[in-house]
């Protein structure tokens, strides 16, 4: 059995995003793959994203930061 965290949340202030980011960043060391070494891992993995869908005309989104752990 596992115990399994995503996190999608949107924030106004840089600041904040970037400090939700860091505890993010401070959980995922303590994390597991699952099935680990077969060819259905599932790795964690943590997305720090400029967002842009509220503009007119909505934009894609820009990756600040991104880290895995395999």
């Amino acid at each position: 059995m596992r115990y399994r965290v995503r996190a999608d949340l949107n924030f106004i202030e840089y600041d904040e995003a970037n400090d939700f980011y860091h505890d993010c960043e401070k959980a995922l060391a303590k994390s597991q793959p699952i099935n680990p070494g077969q060819p259905n891992q599932e790795i964690a993995l943590i997305v720090l994203e400029e967002c842009h869908h509220d503009e007119t005309p909505a934009q894609a989104c820009l990756v600040l930061k991104e880290e895995t752990l395999p």
